[in-house]
């Protein structure tokens, strides 16, 4: 019997049009991933009725809870993804370049994701619907590719004998790394830049729970988004310090181009988080050793009265027409 390998497994996912349901008309994309943790954890709960005997009776089901993390380098690819987390989705353009543009708002109805496990004697595939984003987490770093993970939760999980998507889309992946990112701060490039990281926070309600005889989730709604982060940079001035202490707002924005960033073929993409609204909580630069010293500015984005009303938005050029 032939043990499965994890590099032959292949995950895609698809949007649902009505949650923890497989769609109708299928248009799944393949997710390329680092590695990943969803499943299906359900309790088994104790009874603690006093019997004639010392004996455990048999336990009860717990509810249906599907949740786990995908670990994945940031490519142009994952424009599908980006819709999952922020919720806002419009793309732009009647032919290549298309300009994707995502913002916080109501996120998707839900999403379905399948693991494929086809080493095995009979195929398995491993489906779960009804899942969103409760969390996204992006690490620009100055070498290495850009570290990302998504903390999804579900509805429900389903053992199937055929893919829900035999003919799912793959648009390859090409990731970005610290060579193709740059920062701006107040419009104005960055120099000094040794670390960026962010986290969107959707803030899902898991605890819908109803007494239908399923145990699963009726719903998983979205609460206010949550945006902050923290800024790494070699500490040769106290201008951020003094935004910091004076808490003025100001603006960041993460910028990734591959080839001429123009979108309009593969392999000359750009995707963009721009934070407009910021203010830097105060932390002044510590000493750890003799040589240079490094700075660390916590942030936290909003929206207050930016004319493009989202805490955190992404603009991503692609040769892809739509996610």
């Amino acid at each position: 019997m032939a043990q499965q390998r994890g590099a032959n497994v292949t995950i895609i996912y698809d949007t649902e049009t009505a949650y923890k349901t497989t769609p109708a008309s299928v248009d799944a994309m393949v997710l390329p991933y680092i590695s990943e943790s969803v499943r299906l954890n359900r309790n088994l709960i104790e009874s603690k009725t006093i019997r004639s005997s010392r004996n455990p009776q048999m336990p009860v089901r717990g509810n249906v809870d599907v949740a786990g993390d995908i670990n994945f380098e940031l490519s142009p690819q994952y424009g599908r993804m980006l819709k999952h987390i922020f919720g806002g989705y419009t793309p732009s353009g009647e032919s290549a370049p298309y300009t994707h543009t995502f913002k916080i708002g109501d996120l998707p109805v839900g999403m379905m994701i399948e693991k494929q496990f086809t080493d095995l004697a009979t195929a398995e595939y491993f489906q779960y619907n009804g899942c969103k984003v409760n969390q996204f987490k992006c690490t620009a770093k100055t070498e290495g590719m850009i570290d990302c993970s998504v903390s999804l939760i579900g509805a429900k999980e389903t053992v199937a004998v055929a893919s829900f998507d035999a003919t799912a889309t793959d648009n390859g992946h090409t990731p970005f790394d610290g060579f193709t990112g740059s920062v701006k701060q107040g419009g104005s490039p960055m120099g000094i830049v040794t670390g960026f990281d962010f986290t969107i926070d959707n803030g899902l309600d898991g605890g819908t729970y109803v007494l239908d005889g399923t145990g699963q989730r009726y719903s998983l709604p979205e609460g206010s988004a949550k945006v902050s982060g923290s800024l790494q940079c070699l500490f040769d001035a106290v201008v951020l310090y003094n935004l910091a202490v004076a808490h003025t707002e100001t603006s960041l924005e993460l910028h990734f181009t591959s080839g001429a960033g123009t979108g309009a073929t593969a392999g000359n993409e750009k995707l963009s988080f721009y934070f407009d609204e910021i203010v830097f909580k105060p932390q002044a630069p510590v000493v750890q050793g003799p040589t240079g010293l490094l700075v660390e500015l916590p942030f936290v984005a909003y929206y207050n009265d930016d004319a493009d009303a989202s805490a955190c938005r992404c603009v991503l050029l692609s040769p892809i027409a739509t996610f």
